[in-house]
Order: C-alpha cells, then structure tokens, then sequence
C-alpha cells in the first residue's frame, strides 16, 4: 500500500489563539534522537505522521488542508534550499543534527508524490475524504486524521498484512477498548475464519452498544467514496466516515477490525495536548 489521505482542515477552536493561522496539525511534539546527541528533537504532528507513513512503505501523499492553515504546513514541509543553506553558512556546530535531519526530510518529501488540497470551508471528516477522490484513484489507500498522534506505528504492519490477506474486503478499522466511548464513534464485531468482521458502526451514539471505540486510521478503497456521495449528513450535520462504512456493511461489504492497545492522544483539547505533550517528552528521553 502506497497512498495516504491525511486531513488537516479542522478550525481547532477548542485551542484558539494558537490555532488561528497555525492548524492543530502544527502543534510541536517531542521526537528521540537520532544521533549522539541525546537532547530531543521538536517536530510538528504532521511532519511527525509523515516520516511515520514515509518509513512504512507510503510514497502518494493528499494532504486536505484549510484555507488559512495550508500555507503554516506547506511552508514547514516543502523543502527549502535556501534555509539549508543559511544553516551551513553560519558553521555552528549545534546546527549540524538539525541540518541532517532536515536533508533526511527533504530527501522523504522529494522522493513523494504529493498533492495538496484546499477546503475553503471545514465541512467534516467525510467531506474532506471525499475530495481526495480523484488524487486516490482505484488504489486502496490509508486515511489518517492530522491531529492524532501515535508514539509508535507498530500496529501498522499488522494492520496492512491482514487487509491484504483478507479475501474481498473493503475496509479495515482500529479499535481501542475504553470504559468511556462518549466523543468516538464505535463498533460492533464478531470472530469469524480468525477475523474480527465489522457488523455494525455508528458515530457518536448517545447510548452505545458496544465499548470499542473507532480510532482515527483506517484502511479503505475506493467503495468508501460512492458510499460517501449516498449518505446524508450525520452527527454535527456534517458527513461522517463512520456512516459511509456503515452504509457499506449495509450493503454486504466487508470490514475487518484490529485491535489496538497501545497509547495514543487526539490533541484537539488543550489537556489532551498537553498529555500528548508531556508522554512524548518522556517517551523521547528513554534510551
């Protein structure tokens, strides 16, 4: 699997000031080194999810990006010479790491094809997949929110193996255990042949049915946008992913869910950021 749908196109009130001119998706975490040096590194979310992606195998890249935001993340992850050029010419050594990493980056996103589009107005989670249509194409594709940070991308391996193993399957889902479901969309699944098919979904129900919330990765083809253009809008009047697939299972189509265990965080709240903040700290400190 080659090709990767991020979306980045949310207003991210609930961290205003700083999400005014810079998206969510902007907001720094702590990376480990990659050096002799132990001190951390800082990146953005989103540089953070594409070297990620990038490292397991992912070479199409559709960024959806708002009006306002597109120009913080395009001017952080279009390669600038001339900023390479100005660190070499100060010869400080403390600037030789950040210069081989940013050679490392712009070597990742020159070896990319990459396409960027610009929604004039947020319209949800569906909405911003379903322009990334014509970019997708007939490939089976990875769809990842911008503003959710996975430490570690450990689970997904697995998750592509199973995907492609699995005979004529549409979708796959992550999905995470939790005591309290309210916020997540959720899902409902049964053992089968050694899988974990998909029967039923639904976003942000008031009474769910199930405790296993739908993390924001998924693996999907191109019946995902037909299924987009048939629904109506759903929860916040908005178009929902998880109604698209729920009209797919509707219809016979088939999903498979993984399992995942491991910590995550959605930095869209200001405590969220700061847990996703502070784990990443520690999380890049350990040798």
């Amino acid at each position: 699997m080659k090709t990767a749908v991020i979306t980045t196109g949310g207003l991210g009130t609930r961290l205003l000031t700083v999400t005014k001119v810079n998206p969510k998706t902007m907001l720094p975490l702590y990376v480990k080194s990659t050096d002799s040096d132990l001190n951390p590194f800082l990146q953005p979310l989103i540089e953070i999810i594409f070297n990620n992606l990038y490292d397991h195998g992912f070479r199409k890249f559709c960024f959806i990006v708002g009006k306002k935001g597109q120009y913080s993340i395009k001017n952080h992850l279009i390669p600038d010479p001339n900023f390479l050029k100005l660190l070499k010419s100060r010869n400080n050594p403390i600037d030789k790491r950040f210069i081989r990493m940013l050679e490392k980056s712009y070597k990742k996103y020159s070896n990319s094809e990459i396409s960027w589009i610009t929604q004039s107005t947020p319209m949800g989670f569906g909405h911003a997949l379903l322009s990334a249509k014509k970019f997708v194409g007939d490939d089976n594709f990875l769809l990842h929110a911008g503003d959710a940070y996975f430490p570690n991308y450990d689970f997904l391996t697995p998750m592509i193996n199973a995907f492609k193993k699995s005979d004529d399957t549409t979708g796959s889902i992550l999905l995470q255990h939790k005591k309290n479901v309210e916020g997540y969309g959720i899902a409902q699944i049964k053992r089968k042949n050694h899988e974990n098919l998909v029967i039923n979904v639904e976003e942000k129900p008031k009474k769910p049915k199930s405790n296993l919330a739908i993390l924001p990765v998924y693996l999907l083809d191109k019946n995902i946008f037909s299924s987009l253009k048939k629904i109506s809008h759903g929860y916040n009047g908005e178009l929902q992913v998880t109604d698209a697939i729920k009209y797919l299972l509707d219809n016979e189509k088939k999903f498979i869910a993984n399992n995942f265990s491991s910590n995550w965080f959605d930095i869209g709240t200001v405590h969220r950021y700061y847990d996703a903040l502070s784990y990443s700290y520690k999380e890049s400190l350990k040798i």
